[in-house]
């Protein structure tokens, strides 16, 4: 449905009518999305995409493009985006807006604002395939060292400084902003394999992976407990899970706020 604005007076229209707008210098605005999941040994993984094309030929990036002007609003840009690279139903996802990056410099071809967004999916759920601009894509374990991140897959590691524009900012800014974000909102339970039935170290695995350190299970059941049972975000089934070898766990769901 089309938005209902204010209705103009004659002089607004008239002053619409005749406004040239190719007065002032116009940005292109792109949105970028950094795609988080959690592999099958439960590591942090990105999303990443082969450049097709210059600039930044053949160099990795985080998937994105630029918006249509005049057709679509940025936040239906990013999901676009999203669903070209993932297959995804963008509609029962989670995908929120990170921050708005603008250096004049940041792209070599004009001054291009990128809206960036961050998308937190199950592995299960991906269907990665390379957009018309992007000759791969392939996901990748987000390692450390002395330098910074490294991005990790079985073909290829890629440093910081090899990416594409200013995306490693982005991916900074991103896993900064997602690890102080998951004390005290439930974004974790998006990596879930399966949020109607899921145990404590499931999700204890998903916030160690995020955070890059392992926690306390006792101290982690307390606030897990504290934070999202008794104010009914989740559920206790009231059933545990058995598997060989180990003893039985809880088994919880998510009911949201």
């Amino acid at each position: 449905m089309k938005k209902q604005y204010m209705p103009m007076s004659d002089e607004e229209k008239e002053f619409i009518k005749n406004y040239k707008a190719d007065a002032y210098e116009r940005p292109s605005v792109t949105a970028d999305i950094v795609v988080f999941t959690l592999d099958d040994e439960d590591d942090l993984n990105i999303l990443l995409i082969k450049r097709n094309g210059f600039p930044y030929k053949d160099h990795w990036a985080i998937p994105g493009g630029f918006l249509e002007v005049g057709k679509e609003s940025i936040d239906d840009t990013a999901k676009r985006e999203l669903y070209e690279e993932t297959g995804l139903d963008i509609d029962n996802i989670y995908l929120k807006q990170l921050y708005t990056f603008g250096n004049p410099d940041r792209d070599p071809r004009t001054h291009v604002i990128s809206v960036a967004y961050t998308a937190l999916i199950p592995k299960s759920q991906l269907t990665i395939s390379a957009g018309d601009d992007a000759s791969d894509a392939k996901l990748f374990k987000i390692r450390y060292d002395v330098n910074g991140m490294l991005f990790v897959s079985d073909e290829v590691t890629i440093s910081e400084d090899k990416l594409a524009f200013d995306h490693a900012t982005i991916i900074r800014t991103a896993v900064t902003r997602i690890r102080s974000r998951i004390d005290y909102e439930p974004d974790a339970f998006n990596l879930l394999k399966d949020k109607t039935e899921f145990t404590i170290y499931e999700l204890k695995r998903i916030y160690e992976s995020i955070k890059n350190t392992e926690l306390d299970t006792a101290n982690f059941r307390k606030s897990f407990t504290r934070n999202y049972v008794n104010t009914g975000i989740v559920t206790d089934l009231n059933r545990k899970r058995t598997e060989t070898g180990k003893k039985p766990t809880e088994l919880y769901s998510y009911i949201g706020n």
